[in-house]
């Protein structure tokens, strides 16, 4: 189990020579020696029950999202799908996203879907509720400062070597006394978008909430069988309660 466990994490964590998102960007190393506030257990049952409260919180709350999802070629952009849209609600209290400027969209080499960007827009994308977490395993690294937060951090691996990867596999930095996800960096196979590397990196609103505030990927995707490097952001701001 182990063995397996740390060949994932060195797999799950390396970057490959096209991938330019580096999961530790800005932070200093991992303490390796700091003890585990929570057990592996407590990780999986705690995170999910904030994250499912997350969600529910998210869905009263209005704000901007910016998608952008550029393709690149020998260093340029030659591809661009940009898009603004106000999330809010109607007089009814329904929830409804109305796009701020007229989306641009010069994509030729990949085809991206509105599922795919409805995906960023209208939900709190990468939250690890217990589907998500479902046959995973969480190993304890240490603990990592990022700001003023010395959040710990676990690595979720598959089960065994055998188990498909479905959903996120990576490395989530948590804040233990209030179960909240600060930030997570790994793999989502196929959708959103394409099986990439994400960065997901959250902001405190309010007292208890953890919103997504950016989201970025970098790297080459397959698609027909040929190679795309496709470039994405996508920035969340302006939140406000109902």
């Amino acid at each position: 189990m182990i063995p397996v466990a740390a060949f994932l994490s060195f797999l799950l964590l390396a970057l490959p020579a096209f991938a330019q998102i580096h999961c530790s960007d800005g932070m200093g190393p991992i303490d390796r020696d700091a003890p585990a506030p929570m057990s592996a257990f407590e990780f999986t049952q705690a995170v999910a029950a904030k994250e499912v409260t997350l969600a529910k919180a998210f869905a009263k709350f209005a704000y901007r999202v910016e998608v952008s999802v550029q393709t690149v070629k020998e260093g340029a952009v030659d591809g661009d799908f940009h898009q603004v849209a106000d999330v809010g609600f109607d007089d009814t209290g329904a929830r409804v996203a109305k796009p701020a400027d007229p989306a641009v969209d010069t994509l030729s080499r990949f085809k991206l879907s509105k599922r795919d960007v409805d995906t960023f827009v209208s939900a709190p994308p990468f939250a690890l509720t217990p589907d998500v977490l479902a046959e995973k395993d969480a190993v304890y690294s240490g603990r990592q400062q990022i700001g003023d937060y010395s959040p710990s951090v676990f690595d979720l691996l598959p089960r065994n070597d055998q188990a498909p990867l479905h959903g996120f596999v990576g490395r989530v930095w948590v804040w233990p006394g209030k179960s909240a996800v600060l930030r997570s960096c790994g793999r989502s196979t196929a959708y959103p978008i394409a099986p990439m590397r994400y960065e997901i990196r959250r902001e405190r609103v309010g007292e208890e909430n953890w919103f997504p505030a950016l989201i970025r990927a970098d790297e080459d995707v397959r698609t027909d069988d040929n190679p795309v490097h496709l470039r994405v952001n996508v920035k969340y701001s302006g939140y406000k309660a109902r």
